[in-house]
């Protein structure tokens, strides 16, 4: 396989930490599985299959790479059938660490229950059976704590319980037990963050957490307001009758934008901004002007002006000292909360012990427990056992890393160590990936080292790109970049998509025969307005469609068969095209050549099958 000058460096840079940030068909499980293979084949320093920790985010994922490396390892064993130290690598690769974290998580667990104080036989529990023991042990701690109430309790039941039972507090208990699961120890982090409510008297509101998520969402408002009015300066710009509007949407421009700025400062300079933020009445137009043109610079300016008066109702209503004095009235109530799910949790790992089961969350903390231990000033050291998995491995190799959670970043840090006093670490992953948040993910993980990590070589730490997409056509790709650079930023999918981390086609196709015009083709994008009197002619079916009157019945069709109906009608105009239009060609792998669209070439792909 010829390797592009990315991909190559991926594969051989040694002796460092690195990160891989690797776009959706840029190769990285084919990077990956190359750069173990010459790991365990180098030269000069070679190291052995099961000194590689190699971490997956599925056990599909996990099996297909040891398939992947023992293909390789094969290949490269009939080149050259008399080398020992590659028959030997084919023997240890079946106890390999390839695997999921929750797999290793196991594994640790295994061999150090001792050290963690759990019985020997456990079994992992499925989710059914951990959803019933969460249920019974809510159902029963409530029942105790009514039997005998505490005041801060009762009002906290009053306070989020609901008007007709506790159910809503139930569940804000589970949703709270489940989300600290994923930090390394849950029960520091609820002391930690109910105690910043306890703000002293005479603190800066401006200078709390609250004061600069508000600011942030305050200034993502303010930048849609500074669209409407950049689009509505440009209509009054081109438009007859409108010229005395200009400046009055001027003034109004260069106020938001002045608030904008403030969002990075003081949060008394933003509120006072805020509050004497007015607008002008706007002077009367010119006698020709363009009706239609004049309502939609108004309805923007309108739009605007209705989100600066809900702004200031619901984020600048209150004076910096009385946000804070609310924020230290929630205090009793947020201390009871973390209480609650502190308790929970402990009835809940009892019920776990009562049964010898352990859930997935378990695997997690167990190893981490497993793998760290207090010194005598309360800090967190590694354990001995952590001390012999950084004398085994040699690397540490992360796939799909976005995906990790704050624990298993623990874990692995634990057995790196600091200072490159144990493996080098190797992930690879895209941020761009990262929107599903499985367990808890934490793409801010990627992203400090993406941020961090230098691009040089040699560097320390290093980052490598790999934004070469060798799976999609480049008409594909620009329709992707055009999307993703408009809707995703920092504030909105982790990072903002520049031309830093845009798609590069790196696919090759052959040229076409002559005469061969309908190939590729541009992205299309096909919007039904079920309203729209032209659409509900589109949608009226004109063929024969054998028996299945039935199913689209004699109403307009609905939504779902909208939508199929028009997709079938695509899919038939690119499989059999009307007379006199050219067929759709394709490039076939296998056939070496360009052929005819056929059906099996056309995927539809749904966000559920329900429907």
């Amino acid at each position: 396989m010829e390797w592009t000058r990315e991909q190559l460096e991926a594969i051989t840079e040694s002796g460092r930490n690195l990160l891989v940030a690797a776009a959706a068909g840029a190769g990285k499980t084919a990077v990956l599985v190359e750069r173990i293979i010459r790991r365990i084949t180098d030269r000069d320093d070679p190291v052995d299959i099961d000194s590689l920790m190699v971490v997956t985010f599925t056990n599909a994922a996990a099996t297909e790479m040891r398939e992947r490396i023992g293909d390789a390892l094969e290949k490269a064993l009939d080149r050259n059938p008399g080398s020992t130290r590659l028959q030997r690598q084919l023997s240890l690769l079946s106890k390999a660490t390839i695997t999921t974290m929750h797999s290793f998580c196991l594994e640790v667990i295994r061999n150090n229950f001792h050290r963690i104080d759990i019985d020997p036989g456990f079994r992992v529990a499925d989710e059914t059976e951990t959803v019933l023991m969460k249920l019974e042990a809510l159902e029963e701690m409530f029942e105790g704590l009514y039997e005998d109430p505490s005041e801060e309790f009762l009002n906290l039941v009053e306070w989020c319980g609901g008007r007709k039972d506790d159910r809503a507090l139930q569940q804000l208990v589970l949703w709270l037990y489940d989300f600290v699961q994923s930090y390394p120890w849950p029960e520091d982090w609820l002391r930690e963050k109910s105690e910043s409510f306890n703000l002293p008297q005479g603190a800066d509101f401006g200078n709390t957490e609250w004061a600069k998520v508000l600011a942030g969402s305050a200034r993502i408002e303010l930048e849609g307001m500074l669209d409407k009015m950049k689009e509505a300066v440009g209509i009054i710009r081109v438009s007859r009758g409108l010229e005395p509007y200009i400046d009055r949407y001027l003034e109004d421009f260069k106020n938001i934008e002045s608030l904008i700025s403030l969002t990075e400062g003081e949060w008394d300079r933003l509120r006072k901004a805020f509050l004497a933020m007015e607008f002008g009445s706007l002077p009367r137009r010119g006698k020709q002007a363009d009706e239609t043109e004049k309502g939609r610079v108004t309805a923007l300016r309108n739009g605007v002006k209705a989100g600066i008066k809900k702004m200031k109702e619901e984020l600048f209503a209150l004076t910096p000292e009385e946000a804070a004095d609310d924020i230290r009235r929630m205090y009793p109530f947020i201390k009871c909360l973390s209480g609650l799910v502190t308790a929970f949790g402990r009835k809940y790992s009892a019920k776990k012990r009562e049964k010898s089961v352990l859930d997935f969350n378990d695997l997690e903390h167990y190893c981490l427990e497993a793998l760290t231990e207090r010194d005598s000033e309360g800090g967190i050291v590694p354990s001995e056992a952590a001390m012999m998995y950084r004398e085994r491995f040699k690397d540490i190799l992360v796939d799909e890393y976005q995906d990790s959670n704050l624990v298993q970043e623990v874990i692995v840090n634990t057995i790196s160590g600091k200072e490159n006093e144990g493996p080098r670490v190797f992930v690879v992953g895209d941020v761009k990936q990262s929107i599903y948040r499985f367990r808890q993910a934490r793409p801010e993980l990627f992203l400090s080292k993406y941020k961090s990590y230098s691009a040089e070589t040699g560097s320390k730490d290093r980052k490598i790109m790999l934004y070469r997409n060798f799976r999609s056509r480049e008409d594909i790709i620009n329709a992707v970049n055009l999307v993703f650079g408009r809707i995703m930023s920092v504030t909105v999918g982790e990072l903002d998509y520049t031309a830093e981390e845009a798609l590069n086609p790196g696919a090759e196709y052959p040229a076409p025969a002559e005469g061969d015009k309908e190939i590729g083709g541009p992205a299309e994008l096909h919007i039904i307005d079920r309203a729209d009197d032209a659409m509900k002619e589109v949608l009226t079916p004109e063929e024969e469609y054998d028996g299945d009157e039935a199913l689209l019945g004699e109403d307009e069709p609905d939504a779902v068969q909208s939508e199929a109906i028009l997709i079938a009608r695509r899919i038939r105009e690119l499989v059999e095209p009307p007379a006199g239009t050219p067929p759709l060609r394709v490039y076939d792998r296998r056939l070496g050549s360009y052929r005819d669209a056929q059906y099996r070439d056309i995927v539809v792909l749904l966000r559920a099958t329900r429907d």
